[in-house]
């Protein structure tokens, strides 16, 4: 669903380079998830697991923020499509 989404965040030519982020940011949570689950479990401390959970959905809310913020921050002249090249009225 993520990859999909690419498409509507970044510009047609920062597209291959979004994707790249999003598959490794993915890739990254995949690897450290698990392995600081565990981590916190082994050391016996599980109250600890609902903190890093926490933890972790606050920092994805503050990452989504950002598209919206850059968006704003161009104003409502960046945000018009231009018309494709060739196109006639």
């Amino acid at each position: 669903m993520v990859y999909s989404a690419t498409s509507t965040v970044y510009a047609p030519a920062q597209r291959a380079t979004g994707l790249g982020w999003v598959t490794g940011i993915g890739r990254t949570g995949a690897v450290v998830g698990p392995w600081l689950g565990g981590a916190v479990i082994e050391d016996g401390n599980a109250g600890l697991g609902f903190t890093t959970f926490a933890a972790a959905v606050l920092g994805a809310a503050a990452i989504c923020r950002v598209p919206p913020a850059r968006r704003a921050r161009r104003g409502p002249a960046a945000q018009q499509t231009s018309a494709p090249a060739g196109a006639t009225d």
